[in-house]
């Protein structure tokens, strides 16, 4: 059955009704794959800095998942996720995704110094990953992976500081 226009959970009716939560809501998405972005930028650009080898094999890392995820959007149609995912455990989980990552990243940078670029591939992996179920996800769905992402980060900047990264 379509949803009617006047339902509050149409995108369309919260677009209108409540344009600033809308908007706020929007801004949280790209500020959650900005993150992204620049931490996998940040993360490549210091194996540069290290040596244009180590700065390969981060690329590398970082290019692999999402190859591995687009050959398997495109040869996979048919896996569809959940009808109805609990926005909250999303939130939960992609809260302590990004809180773990960050820790695994902040270890592995320092124990290793850039001979693993584990931390690369992962955060790729999450890019990816956001990708992907971004366009199989509901926009709820997606926002709580945002809002989640944005508050692991957070919290680990609480705990550890900007400039461990």
């Amino acid at each position: 059955m379509p949803r009617s226009p006047d339902r509050p959970g149409n995108l369309e009716s919260a677009r209108r009704n409540r344009p600033l939560t809308y908007a706020i809501n929007r801004l949280v998405v790209v500020i959650a794959y900005a993150v992204i972005v620049g931490l996998l930028l940040s993360a490549v650009a210091q194996a540069f800095a290290v040596g244009l080898e180590v700065g390969l094999r981060s690329l590398a890392a970082a290019a692999l998942p999402p190859i591995i995820l687009a050959y398997s959007s495109f040869f996979s149609r048919s896996v569809k996720p959940p009808s109805r995912v609990l926005e909250v455990n999303l939130f939960g989980m992609a809260l302590l995704w990004i809180l773990v990552l960050l820790i695994l990243v902040d270890f592995v940078s320092g124990q290793f110094s850039h001979t693993l670029p584990l931390g690369e591939f992962l955060i790729s992996l999450t890019l990816g990953g956001l990708f992907y179920f971004g366009k199989r996800l509901s926009s709820k769905s997606l926002l709580s992976c945002s809002y989640g992402i944005l508050a692991g980060f957070l919290i680990h900047i609480l705990i550890f500081g900007l400039w461990s990264f």
